[in-house]
């Protein structure tokens, strides 16, 4: 059992969560809300129950709140729930620079830019991030400072704008000379998008994955979620989906980051994992069908990885394989997951179908977990009570956050099962189970959050929050579901400290965007817990005298 001891608040962050400023905006907010000639996106998860729960959105739907109300018994308080959508699903940028091309700056000297670049590549994100190459770039430069006639000019200003924006988001060095922000180069970047489809070049390719991780890291998945689709077909024309790292007579090339085949590598996997992970996200289907690519790992990948991850300091060169986000063995297993259980190809499989998959999908991401160093191993579990690495980094962090997320996508497919019409006992042996793994990796989460926060660096603001909210979610899902279980009333109280949590996620620069979301979220989760203690006691009285079989007023047939 896990047990979850939450912190004070910290005054600190609190005293940022200034009232005035979400005020100021309430009126806008709503009025935008309430615009009904503005049609939303279609989310693809809207049909998928067992994804729906991930989805605010559907919780949001007139469906979603009839069922939350046949379980509760209580008006949904809509004021508390309702915002522009989580940051991931928003489409009103967290960024907004309107640029023209006639209101962009000129370039920083090309001194400054070439210290960013040796600060850069002296620097761990170099690594986990590959997205420029050092000698490359040189290339880059004489073309983003050369004559603006000559082909790839524009593909080149954009890779060097969107390389300071992600130096700039990463805090990178010192501060820039110039007084514009992260939002100015990206949006700078952007600019160049007709010319970057237009040439095609390697260049063009680097520009759209850095605004992917620019993107990614300030919570706007839909924004990212284009731009990897842009980028994958320039990775298709550029072939860098099929190149092999193997030579003529079948041995694998040295990695040299110094030769363009390497770097495009580099930028394929980077781009491959981004999708895979944006995918299980939004419920959107991927752009890169793995069926075209050659998913050949590096050369001795996985005794590399475990090495770089665990060294605290290291020499890095043209040599030094990189680290990748997250793992990309755990990439393939995400890009698995969807394809099996949230494609368009897996709502025609039979339940039985399902969890089988379910199975397979457990069976590889425990390889892959055992596969792992034991020093950064995730946990089947995890609770404050157990010990942790002394020299943990970010790169550690997320992977083991990943990894829960993982188990809970996994086995939250399960749940489909319930509203089969050929349902039996068995059956409902397997989904009772993957449902226990699905929440074990959510109160797993949230404890491992209160562990590590200290160590997470301060731009995964959003990152880390998008798989706290996932793990409530999930919690909130369950209570509902079944309020008499063993265990709803400790994740009514987990629900109830999470505010506290959230509020220890790290924040470099407090922006307007965060300090709305992050009094949203406060209004949101304690609204959550409420429910969730409402629920528990309608049926109570209810109850039939069996523990965990409760006995509903309501017929309405849960759609979370």
């Amino acid at each position: 059992k896990l047990h979850l001891q939450f912190s004070e608040k910290s005054p600190e962050t609190d005293s940022n969560l200034g009232k005035s400023d979400v005020n100021d905006h309430s009126t806008s907010t709503n009025n935008m809300g309430s615009n009904t000639g503005s049609r939303r996106p279609h989310s693809a998860s809207f049909g998928l129950d067992s994804m729906a729960c991930f989805n605010w959105m559907h919780l949001l739907s007139d469906e979603g709140q009839r069922w939350i109300e046949s379980r509760t018994g209580e008006k949904v308080r809509f004021e508390e729930l309702y915002a522009l959508d989580l940051p991931w699903a928003n489409t009103r940028r967290l960024y907004m620079e309107t640029l023209n091309a006639g209101s962009i700056h000129e370039l920083p000297s090309r001194c400054t830019v070439e210290g960013y670049v040796k600060q850069y590549f002296s620097s761990f994100q170099s690594l986990v991030f590959p997205v420029i190459s050092k000698s490359l770039f040189e290339k880059t430069l004489d073309l983003a400072y050369g004559p603006r006639s000559s082909f790839g000019s524009a593909s080149a200003r954009s890779c060097v704008y969107a390389f300071l924006a992600v130096v700039n988001l990463f805090e990178i060095g010192d501060n820039f000379q110039e007084a514009m922000d992260c939002g100015y180069f990206a949006s700078a970047a952007q600019t160049f998008m007709v010319q970057i489809t237009q040439e095609m070049t390697v260049d063009g390719l680097q520009a759209v994955i850095m605004l992917i991780l620019f993107q990614y890291f300030l919570g706007d998945l839909q924004a990212a979620a284009v731009s990897v689709s842009i980028a994958t077909r320039l990775l298709y024309t550029l072939g860098a989906n099929t190149i092999s790292g193997v030579d003529s007579s079948g041995c694998s090339q040295p990695y040299d980051k110094n030769i363009e085949e390497c770097h495009l590598r580099d930028l394929f996997w980077v781009c491959y994992s981004f999708d895979k992970d944006i995918c299980l996200r939004t419920g959107q289907p991927p752009a890169i069908n793995d069926s075209y690519c050659n998913l050949t790992l590096p050369a001795d990948y996985a005794r590399l990885q475990d090495s770089n991850i665990l060294r605290d300091s290291m020499s890095i060169d043209s040599h030094t394989l990189p680290l990748f986000p997250w793992d990309l063995r755990l990439s393939k297993i995400k890009s698995e997951a969807y394809e099996a259980l949230y494609s368009a190809g897996a709502q025609r499989k039979s339940d039985s179908e399902i969890l089988s998959s379910i199975r397979t999908l457990d069976e590889a991401l425990e390889q892959w977990r055992v596969s792992l160093h034991p020093d950064f191993r995730p946990t089947l579990s995890f609770s404050q009570e157990m010990p942790v690495c002394a020299n943990l980094n970010t790169q550690a962090v997320m992977l083991r956050l990943a990894y829960y997320h993982c188990v809970t996508m996994i086995h939250q497919a399960s749940e489909r099962g319930r509203l089969s019409d050929d349902f039996n006992e068995g059956r409902l042996s397997g989904i009772n189970t993957s449902t226990s793994l699905a929440i074990n990796a959510g109160t797993s989460t949230l404890s491992y959050l209160q562990t590590v926060l200290p160590v997470v660096e301060g731009e995964c603001f959003w990152v880390v929050l998008f798989y706290a909210i996932t793990a409530i979610l999930t919690l909130f899902r369950n209570i509902l579901h079944n309020p008499l279980g063993p265990e709803a009333h400790h994740h009514v109280h987990i629900l109830s400290e999470v505010p506290d949590l959230i509020r220890r996620i790290p924040i470099r620069k407090l922006t307007l965007g965060e300090v709305i979301h992050l009094r949203f979220l406060d209004g949101f989760t304690t609204e959550l817990a409420r429910l969730g203690a409402c629920a528990i006691r309608q049926v109570q009285p209810e109850a039939t005298g069996i523990r965990g079989t409760p006995t509903f007023a309501s017929s309405e047939e849960y759609p979370l």
